[in-house]
């Protein structure tokens, strides 16, 4: 058990380090950047506006 927590409060004290410093540098986190990284190439062309993607009105 006490292995355990060890290993944890490492892998956390490395992490606050490295999270810390990262956010010195960037003013958005890891995690919006990853996404942006990821779906920015497509992200104009994936939506759930139905009306506006196919160009329904609101005529009854």
């Amino acid at each position: 058990m006490f292995k355990f927590l060890f290993i944890l409060a490492i892998g956390v004290a490395i992490g606050y380090g490295y999270g810390f410093k990262d956010a010195q540098k960037h003013e958005k986190n890891v995690a919006e950047r990853l996404i942006e990284r990821v779906g920015g190439e497509t992200r104009e062309r994936m939506g759930n506006d139905v009306d506006g993607r196919y160009g329904a009105s609101d005529t009854k």
